[in-house]
């Protein structure tokens, strides 16, 4: 038996360099820590120990991480998901409410997981190979105007670590600056300056219809690249992808294989990133993926969508497995993402949220 506690082993394996393929993380050493993990929460967690039961399920009756039961992820929104007393969390993010008003909330203890994690992603993803520094250009709220905003929260982390002289925020209020972001990209391109932009690709959308309507457009230098978040719907229309990465290169010069889409939720620790065009999803090797039927509940068959599960060992202080309400498609050891699944297919996710409101 490892002497060394559970959380400490766990944040030791989050901050080893691994390779870019999640495979090259041997199966042993990631299975034997989700079961050490789920037995910790199945412990610490009584909502979840009670969702697990219902099912028939406890920490002794497992053998493989497949057989942890995954929390649904609409029962962030009606249970408090905690190993620990809530009056000891170091941050609490929310997600954007929905029609009801009630959003998720995520309770962490401690903040190391989830940076330890972040910032082996985002080293590895997003940050250019030239190890150029920078300057972040945010089109996001910074953590004093969102303090429950997870991605706020990670953007600042990032900033902090690797932004070069010339970093700011350009969302304030809820309103993007658009004539100082103007102004900050039309002297990075006439100094022949690369940048590194990141927020929302809501923002990201904005932006570009105003630089259409103003006929306005930017060269950035090589090397600059741009990181969005979120999906490609507005209340107006919806673009592709491929739509999306060839506005960035008209309006920014920024080319293809320089934009990255980051895929992350508040309820989760870790996050996936897709280059270019694809939205062929990655994420670090303490997290694994899969792609389930949503009627039958079982591994989808090859080439077909299924609800996305994600057993991610960062969520230390919460829950480890988690149904989200997205499509995807298994791609190897990473999986194509599709969407938000129809509210019609996610009966079943419904049903097992009723558990933790019961």
């Amino acid at each position: 038996m490892n002497s060394e506690p559970l959380p400490r082993r766990i944040e030791r394996f989050l901050r080893v360099e691994k390779s870019d393929d999640r495979s090259n993380a041997p199966e042993d050493d990631f299975g034997a820590l989700a079961l050490e993990l789920f037995a910790y929460q199945f412990d610490r967690n009584k909502p979840y120990q009670a969702f697990c039961q219902a099912q028939g399920v406890t920490a002794a009756s497992i053998r493989r991480w497949e057989e942890i039961p995954a929390a649904p992820i609409a029962a962030f929104k009606s249970a408090d998901l905690a190993t620990f007393p809530l009056g000891r969390a170091a941050a609490v993010f929310h997600s954007s409410a929905t029609t009801t008003g009630t959003p998720s909330r995520h309770y962490l203890k401690t903040l190391n997981y989830y940076e330890a994690s972040l910032k082996a992603g985002f080293r590895r993803w997003v940050l250019p190979p030239s190890k150029e520094t920078l300057p972040f250009l945010i089109l996001a709220p910074a953590p004093g105007e969102a303090p429950h905003a997870s991605l706020s929260w990670m953007l600042d982390v990032v900033k902090r670590q690797w932004g070069g002289p010339g970093s700011d925020y350009f969302v304030q209020r809820g309103v993007l600056d658009e004539p100082r972001l103007t102004r900050v990209l039309n002297k990075l391109s006439a100094a022949g300056l690369p940048a590194l932009l990141l927020g929302t690709t809501l923002a990201f959308l904005k932006f570009f219809d105003d630089c259409a309507a103003r006929r306005a457009s930017f060269k950035l230098a090589p090397g600059s690249r741009l990181m969005d978040t979120g999906g490609m719907k507005t209340q107006k229309r919806e673009i592709s992808r491929l739509e999306f990465v060839e506005q960035a290169g008209r309006f920014l010069g920024i080319p293809d294989e320089a934009c990255i889409n980051e895929y992350g939720m508040c309820e989760m620790s870790s996050q996936f990133y897709a280059w270019g065009s694809s939205l062929r999803m990655q994420g670090p090797p303490w997290v694994r993926t899969r792609v389930l039927d949503w009627a039958t509940g079982v591994e989808a068959d090859a080439g077909r969508p299924g609800l996305l599960v994600h057993y991610d060992l960062a969520n230390v202080d919460s829950v480890l497995a988690i149904q989200t309400e997205d499509l995807g498609l298994a791609d190897g050891n990473a999986f194509i993402f599709q969407g938000r699944a129809p509210q019609a297919d996610l009966k079943g996710c419904s049903l097992a949220a009723e558990t933790f409101l019961r």
